[in-house]
């Protein structure tokens, strides 16, 4: 009993959420849509936030390789960094790796577990202070506890006057809702290759597979060969006004 009183408290916790976020027209007739897809978001200078190193690798990796290809300025700021049974060390050398199957040189890296809302908000806003096109973050849809608060932390970050970039929101834990993807089959292996870098935290998780199957699901759905990363890009603007 306490088990199933426990399961319809958190079912209707997620509900509230989803009802205080998003609205339901009185008619669903047209409401569905196509993802736009591009080539490469508008944008030259990219922030990517990333909860744990391999949430950027998984979450937008292909993204990550073809802007860098392009010229663009890309900088991942990594919240926190796992533990487990592994020594420092060997983490921040798979991360180091992983990061140059992608070509980012410019990266940070906090060295602690996931810090406190109010803590996360502090440094993705010194980020944005420097002024950025765009910046990838997970999305609202994600069912990981790290994921939500980084995704809180940046829309506190934007509302406390940060900057006014894009937001353009990944899924990892959770699929969402698209209207922009980016094909990605000529770089999925270099984003493969920049997943498995990952080895302690793929020991636990097959990411291959999930970027594999989520990316090859989005391509498909579109109709686009190969893979794509989809996601919500929304102004700063807007995202203000629905969260």
């Amino acid at each position: 009993m306490g088990v199933s009183n426990s399961a319809t408290l958190e079912l209707r916790l997620i509900i509230e959420k989803l009802r205080n976020r998003f609205s339901v027209p009185d008619r669903l007739e047209g409401t569905a849509w196509s993802p736009k897809v591009m080539d490469l978001p508008p944008g030259e200078r990219f922030l990517v936030v990333a909860p744990h190193p391999d949430d950027d690798a998984v979450g937008c990796g292909g993204s990550i390789i073809k802007l860098v290809d392009a010229g663009k300025s890309v900088r991942i700021l990594f919240l926190s960094i796992q533990e487990g049974d592994f020594t420092r060390d060997h983490r921040k050398g798979e991360i180091q790796r992983s990061l140059g199957h992608m070509g980012v040189t410019d990266h940070v890296l906090h060295e602690t577990p996931f810090p406190s809302a109010k803590e996360a908000s502090r440094l993705i806003a010194q980020e944005l202070s420097s002024g950025y096109d765009a910046v990838f973050a997970p999305s609202p849809f994600e069912n990981h506890d790290h994921h939500l608060r980084a995704f809180e932390a940046c829309v506190q970050a934007l509302r406390a006057g940060g900057g006014s970039p894009d937001l353009i929101m990944y899924e990892v834990w959770g699929t969402l809702m698209p209207n922009l993807l980016i094909p990605i089959h000529d770089v999925m292996e270099r984003k493969v290759a920049a997943v498995k870098e990952h080895a302690t935290q793929c020991a636990d998780i097959d990411y291959e597979r999930v970027a594999r199957g989520i990316n090859g699901y989005r391509a498909a759905a579109s109709a686009l060969d190969g893979y794509a990363e989809a996601f919500m890009h929304m102004p700063a603007s807007t995202v203000l006004k629905l969260f």
